[in-house]
Formats: C-alpha cells, structure tokens, sequence
C-alpha cells in the first residue's frame, strides 16, 4: 500500500472515532473501525478486479393483487464488472428489474466499455422493448451500439463528464476513504471470515462510493421523465430528500487475505411511493382526483430492496475489448442530460 494510502486511512478512522460514529465506544469501537478501513484502503491498491452485484427485491402492490419476491440466488448477477488500470467492461443484465413488470425475467441487458477517451455502449438487447411498445423512449439507450466521445464531452461541457462517466458498482478507492465515516453503526460479527454489520442513510451510502448524490438522483428522475408526465425537477428534489432520511443496513465481508469480499445493501424504499403522490408539484398537468384515482393503486404498496457485490480483487484478469462501433451518440447524450436538468 502507498503511504498516502495509510495516511488517508488512518485519518478516516480517526475523523470518524472523533464524530462520535461507528456504534458505540471503547476499545471494540476502535479496533473494528481500524480493521475494516485497513481492510478496505488494502483493497483499493488493488490494479485489478472483478466484481459481481446481485440485486434482490420484494414488490407488492395489494391493489392489484400483485406479489412478487426474488432472492439472490435465485438469478444470475445484475452487474458484472471487470476493472483495470485501462480501461473497464460492465455486463448489466436488467432481466431481473424487469422481471415483476412484465410477467417474467427476460433475457435483455447492455454491455458498457469506458476508457480514458470514450464509453462505448451495447444496447442492442432494447429492440425486444422496442417491439413490445414502439412509442417507448430511450433516449441515448436507443437499440444499437453506440459511443460517447468524452473528450468532446470533456471539452464542450465539463459538468457533464460526471454524470455521463461514473462506476454503475461501489468503487474500491472511494470506499477505502468514505465507507467508515459513512457508516452509523459498525460492529464486528465474526472472525472466520471477518464480517461487519452496519447501517448508514441510503445518501451517505451513495456518497461513501464516489457518487455525487445529485447527479444519481437526477439521471433516476430523467429516467422516469423519458415516459411519464412527471416534472424531472420536482423528481429530482424528492428523491435527494427521500434517499437523505432512508436508512440502509449494510454487511461486510472480508476474504482470507483481508481484503473485501462482499459489501452487501438492504434498504425499504416503500415510502417512496407515498411521498411521489403526496407532491402535487410532480405532476403539473395532473388533477387532484387524478392523482387521488393513480395514489389508490399504489396503496400499501412495499418495495424492498437488497444489493450484494462480491469482489475478486487483485487477481489476473483481461478486461473484453469493445465491439466495432461507427455511430457517435456524444450530442444525444449532451441534449438528454441538458433536457434532464443537467449544467451543459
């Protein structure tokens, strides 16, 4: 490990021994903080690695009689990521996600490539959306392979490089630095392996990664804005305001080395719905016996939902190399995230 690398460890764990953090006090307190930071700035030296994110999640809508549950073995991981020095490959398979809303699990997912002058995307796997519902927006998403210049990007509007280029899993020197201070409560719960349990606000989680929490809860509202009447803006806002009050319970686990092995996530994301149809200000267009009748078939609704990344780190790996692609998608990419709200 560099020494900076110790330095920056030793004083997160002392900025977060001094804020009062990490559950409690006593001699415990700083000897699990010390070996989970240690653990984890050990990790970030890591040149290369795998990760795999599995998502799990539990849907109900009693209004329409709808339930539905998955577990995390029960399908394949959501993300699978493999990092280096160069360049990096994730395969997002969304098969899962979309599994409650139509019936089943298809087999659709999109291939990202980013290197240091472009991000190549491979969302070829849409069309079957596209069929289903021709009239659905995509936005830079659309069926094909595609690529974004960052350069360009870089160039003509610089604050828009971060919310076009960012890990889509937790990312390792981020979390060396951020994850201990994020942290509410930590308590170690064994030894062989070592595990940790912990909770944090879904935002400080979101944060403890390198992920600025505006730019995360703009690009979900622009999303939902590519389909649906709903103000971006107002989205946006709520959103922030909801992940910033939203506690996660967080699992930690590291390999026989030391270094992190799995960095799980749980958090119940129900309220949401409630606080959606409680803002008038999201659907401008919408009458108030509208949003009552809309309100009403998300009653009692429950969203739960669990992430698992599992890292394989510091091992010999070939990052795959991006398909040939002709078609430039940068000012598509440029005019959704302005629309979206985005400074260009």
């Amino acid at each position: 490990m560099t020494l900076f690398r110790r330095w920056a460890a030793t004083l997160a764990t002392a900025g977060l021994l001094a804020s009062g953090c990490g559950g409690g006090s006593g001699d415990s307190s700083v000897v699990t903080i010390g070996v989970l930071s240690a653990a984890l700035a050990d990790t970030a030296e890591a040149s290369t690695y795998r990760v795999s994110q599995y998502s799990a999640q539990t849907v109900r809508f009693p209004a329409l009689d709808y339930k539905a549950e998955t577990e995390f073995d029960d399908q394949p991981p959501a993300i699978v990521g493999t990092v280096s020095r160069d360049r990096q490959h994730f395969a997002v398979d969304i098969g899962g996600l979309l599994g409650p809303l139509v019936g089943g699990a298809p087999d659709i997912g999109f291939g990202i490539w980013v290197d240091s002058d472009r991000v190549v995307v491979d969302s070829r796997d849409f069309q079957q959306l596209k069929d289903l519902d021709p009239e659905a927006q995509f936005g830079p998403f659309e069926p094909g392979v595609s690529f974004v210049d960052l350069n360009t990007i870089k160039t003509e509007s610089p604050d828009l490089l971060a919310a076009i280029v960012g890990s889509p899993v937790p990312d390792l020197s981020e979390m060396a630095l951020s994850l201990p201070a994020a942290l509410k409560t930590i308590k170690q719960t064994g030894t062989d392996p070592q595990t940790f349990v912990g909770t944090a606000t879904f935002a400080d989680l979101v944060e403890a990664q390198g992920v600025d929490l505006a730019i995360h809860a703009r690009s979900t509202a622009a999303g939902v804005g590519l389909n649906s009447p709903v103000s971006v803006d107002a989205l946006t806002d709520l959103y922030i305001e909801f992940f910033r009050g939203l506690q996660a319970d967080v699992f930690i686990e590291l390999d026989e080395r030391g270094l992190l092995r799995v960095f799980e996530v749980g958090t119940d994301l129900s309220g949401i719905y409630d606080a959606v149809f409680e803002d008038d200000s999201l659907f401008p267009g919408m009458t108030e016996q509208e949003r009552s009748e809309a309100a009403a078939g998300f009653k009692g609704a429950e969203l739960i939902l669990k992430t698992r990344s599992v890292y394989e780190a510091d091992i010999d790996l070939d990052v795959p190399q991006a398909p040939e692609v002709t078609e430039d998608r940068t000012e598509v990419w440029r005019e959704f995230l302005v629309d979206a709200g985005f400074r260009g």
